[in-house]
């Protein structure tokens, strides 16, 4: 499942990063603070010198998927009046595993469903079971932020020719996410709160990742969904 657990995955390089492009502008910046302490880690980690090295492509080979979108994710969020970190760590997982097709259509590991299209996943829901449903709507809540955030422009071509437009996937992520919310597994995984924001804030988490994709994302990029 897509976790809020992109910090917990920095590596050596992520951290000597963080530390050389801070040092350039003049921080103080201590790697033993950085690896030992969370809050000094999160404070460093929105400074707006370290995206600026990122969409600059400063470096992007030297660190991980999680650093990167982690850290993008977070300042495109801000940007739209959400503040919390879990929720950014959370859609900063979302874009890192789903930069992976076979994960993109696959709601968990252990089931065997690969789903293509929003429709499949309600079709699936009528048979599910109350577990392989909750793994199923939080796929589904997971996709339609996906689809309508990354791939705005196919989403408006497909909308000319008589396709669903972001109302329709603002409405699936906002109802999945919802329902996600209440399920035990939720709550149990420290998820709940995460999916209640994101059932609030789905418009707003997607205009955050319109406007990233139009700075890392080929704007005429189509989803691999077929």
């Amino acid at each position: 499942m897509v976790l809020a657990n992109c910090r917990a995955q920095f590596t050596a390089s992520d951290f000597e990063f963080v530390a050389k492009v801070l040092s350039k502008k003049g921080s103080q910046v201590s790697l033993v603070e950085l690896l030992s302490d969370p809050e000094c880690r999160d404070e460093m980690l929105d400074d707006e010198a370290l995206a600026k090295a990122l969409y600059s492509r400063q470096g992007q080979v030297a660190v991980s998927q999680q650093l990167y979108f982690y850290v993008l994710t977070r300042m495109a969020l801000r940007r739209q009046g959400i503040e919390d970190r879990e929720l950014a760590d959370y859609v900063g997982a979302l874009l890192w595993q789903f930069s992976t097709v076979q994960r993109m259509h696959s709601p968990h590991e252990k089931l065997p469903h690969q789903f293509h299209y929003i429709v499949e996943m309600l079709e699936a829901l009528a048979t599910a079971s109350a577990a392989e449903a909750f793994l199923i709507r939080v796929h589904m809540g997971n996709y339609a932020l996906f689809l309508s955030g990354m791939f705005r422009a196919w989403i408006e071509r497909r909308q000319q020719r008589g396709a669903p437009d972001f109302s329709f996937y603002e409405e699936i992520g906002r109802t999945s996410f919802k329902t996600a919310a209440h399920h035990k597994l939720a709550s149990q995984l420290e998820l709940a709160q995460i999916y209640h924001q994101l059932a609030d804030g789905f418009r707003y988490a997607r205009l955050a990742l319109n406007e990233l994709s139009s700075q890392v994302w080929n704007p005429d990029a189509e989803p691999p969904i077929s």
